[in-house]
């Protein structure tokens, strides 16, 4: 797809109303009889956000009812969190979360829900890699370059992330870490509101997704240096993975994004919404939208999904205390 399909794609799914009312397939009786709420845990632009746009859409066709998706922006995403967390257990409100809310949160933030505990987990509905990406201004081509000049000025360059104690704070200080330098972190509310910082070079680096970074990296604003994932991307073929460059840990550091209901929700409830989310992700229009947004699409069971939240959790535990982000420290 061409790079400003992508761009105006993003565009789109950020302000696209989930609007379209359907005729029921059924008794009026029948979960779902009034519309559903999505919330969003970050500000529009960034790709939690463009996700659920995306399959909800062909959700609202499937179910034959109005999906709305809400931006609940703040604390990386845990505000959404709890909010879905005290909800009623009957399907209507829906957490679309990323990694960090569930998995990483409850070992770096004091919360007053826990994720894992607290919420069904449906279905991861996509996966994907990001980039390690610098200011065309920092003097830098790769990553071994950047390393070598952030330890020459230390604490003289920042990064920013999309929220104190959220997984790409934790992710970015782990680079930090494993690389042996001193770079200063900045907090925003969200992965796009990091944007024009890091285009004007207030802030100097950054962990951002294909869709995010690529107009920017075409037009030569940005620079990606690094891989957070296990194999090369297509287009950009000279920027290596994070065990090329001698930092294999960071291969835990993954990007997924799921579905989620309050606990309690019926599990009729749930599988129908299960089996609404798989349809919608095999559709032509999901799976075009997916590429795009440099995401693999999910679709695992809720107890496959559950599995791997519980792994998950226990290793970024050991992070958090690796990079001594924990409760009270941020």
């Amino acid at each position: 797809m061409a790079r400003n399909n992508r761009r105006k794609f993003l565009q789109y799914a950020s302000i696209a109303p989930l609007s379209a009312v359907l005729p029921a397939n059924g008794s009026t009786n029948d979960f779902p009889d009034k519309p559903i709420k999505i919330v969003v845990g970050f500000s529009a632009g960034g790709t939690t956000d463009a996700l659920p746009r995306l399959f909800a859409t062909q959700m609202s066709r499937i179910l034959g009812q109005t999906i709305v998706v809400e931006n609940k922006p703040g604390a990386a995403g845990n505000i959404a969190t709890a909010q879905v967390v005290r909800s009623a257990p009957d399907g209507y409100t829906l957490l679309a979360s990323s990694i960090g809310q569930i998995t990483v949160s409850p070992h770096t933030m004091n919360m007053s829900v826990d994720p894992q505990r607290d919420l069904e987990h449906i279905s991861m509905f996509g996966e994907g890699d990001q980039f390690l990406t610098i200011n065309k201004q920092v003097p830098a081509a790769t990553i071994e370059e950047f390393i070598s000049l952030v330890k020459s000025k230390p604490h003289t360059l920042f990064y920013g992330d999309s929220g104190a104690g959220g997984n790409m704070h934790l992710y970015l200080e782990y680079f930090r870490m494993l690389a042996g330098i001193d770079i200063d972190a900045v907090h925003f509310k969200g992965g796009s509101q990091i944007m024009p910082d890091l285009i004007s070079n207030r802030v100097q680096l950054s962990l951002l997704s294909n869709i995010v970074m690529n107009s920017h990296a075409k037009d030569g604003s940005l620079r990606p240096i690094l891989l957070y994932g296990k194999k090369r991307d297509p287009h950009y073929p000279d920027v290596p993975t994070v065990r090329e460059a001698g930092l294999p840990d960071l291969e835990t550091a993954s990007n997924w994004f799921g579905l989620h209901a309050p606990k309690g929700t019926p599990r009729s409830v749930i599988d129908k919404i299960h089996r609404a989310l798989v349809q919608s992700l095999k559709t032509k229009e999901v799976q075009e939208g997916l590429v795009t947004l440099g995401i693999t699409a999910g679709g695992n069971t809720p107890e496959a999904f559950s599995q791997r939240i519980a792994r998950e959790s226990e290793t970024f535990k050991k992070v958090a205390e690796l990079t001594k982000i924990r409760p009270g420290s941020i």
